[in-house]
């Protein structure tokens, strides 16, 4: 974990891997990402933070100009999926994937 200051407090942080699953896979032609977080995160933090490191997801999987995954993706976080929940906070060591939602029938 890092420590950088903001108006003279620190603020922890740590490296996330982000695990690619199905179309995000593909257009990133990578199976997994790194990003910086600050403890405690929360889903649009880590939707930003894929935004700014993977700008080729804007558009297919993140909606253009907002920090929102589009309506058929979800943050799998510790083995539950998430799409826009205000309440959960990504912490150090928590497993975290970027996949598509299946339909089936």
């Amino acid at each position: 974990m890092t420590w950088p200051e903001t108006c003279g407090r620190r603020i922890a942080m740590f490296t996330c891997i982000i695990g690619l699953y199905g179309l995000p896979r593909g257009i990133v032609d990578g199976h997994q990402v790194e990003v910086e977080l600050k403890d405690e995160a929360s889903l649009t933090d880590v939707i930003a933070a894929l935004r700014r490191g993977l700008p080729k997801l804007e558009g297919p999987v993140i909606l253009t100009g907002e920090d929102k995954l589009t309506e058929h993706y979800a943050l799998n976080i510790n083995g539950r999926f998430y799409s826009d929940d205000k309440e959960i906070r990504v912490r150090s060591g928590d497993r975290v994937a970027l996949l598509a939602l299946a339909a089936g029938g």
